[in-house]
């Protein structure tokens, strides 16, 4: 299979460029694309990293596997998405997590030597590497802030008030899965129905599917308030 160029003008390297440069620049690009089947793994926690995946088709999913065989997603990936530039570039160039295919997909691989040619000949194509960058580290920190805020019912309030002051809303839409929002509050799904329930039948919100109304967002931010993190 070959990269389609609009499905690379939606990957963050490639942002700015037409159909016809992205053509043009994969007729001189070393790269390779593989098929992997639904739960396929793709790379295995602790391999090296010595290229960079563009998911292609399908979605492949980041995971962290426990010793006792649990494991936790920790970042779902679409089509233009990519994998393995953040630990890239590390003297210690390990993959800290497994990632496999959550459905059947093809992945787009370029190698570090490969992405060094082209940073070096495309000032803009290492721009936007350092974006996507940034970008993910902005993502952790705000992970860390999530957790970091003390029990479930304070990680929910916090996320939901967070996402209101996204959306300049009391009515929000959650922008993820029920079971993915219980991961990134790393909780299980039955305890974050639980206190979603608490919290419903004592007047701070209301909610149906991923549609939330905060009711009493004084309550909610006092009790933050109430318990640092």
């Amino acid at each position: 299979m070959k990269p389609s160029p609009i499905v690379l003008q939606s990957c963050l390297f490639f942002t700015g460029k037409s159909a016809e440069e992205i053509r043009t620049l994969l007729q001189t690009m070393n790269y390779s694309v593989n098929l992997f089947n639904k739960k396929e793994l793709i790379v295995n926690e602790g391999e090296t990293a010595d290229r960079i995946g563009i998911v292609l088709t399908g979605r492949v999913e980041v995971q962290k596997i426990h010793p006792n065989g649990n494991s936790v997603t920790i970042a779902r990936l679409e089509q233009g998405q990519t994998f393995g530039e953040a630990v890239l570039f590390r003297k210690k160039n390990i993959y800290p997590a497994t990632i496999a295919a959550a459905d059947t997909c093809y992945v787009m691989f370029i190698t570090k030597q490969e992405l060094l040619r082209l940073f070096a000949e495309d000032i803009d194509m290492l721009s936007r590497y350092m974006e996507n960058l940034s970008e993910r580290l902005v993502m952790v920190n705000q992970k860390i802030e999530i957790l970091s805020a003390g029990t479930l019912r304070n990680r929910i309030v916090f996320y939901l008030l967070q996402q209101a002051e996204k959306q300049g809303s009391s009515t929000v839409k959650l922008p993820l899965s029920r079971k993915a929002w219980a991961e990134t509050l790393n909780t299980t799904r039955p305890s974050l129905s639980r206190e979603l329930a608490y919290l419903r039948d004592n007047g701070w919100i209301e909610f149906h599917a991923n549609d939330f109304n905060l009711l009493d967002r004084d309550r909610m931010e006092s009790l933050l308030q109430r318990n640092p993190s």
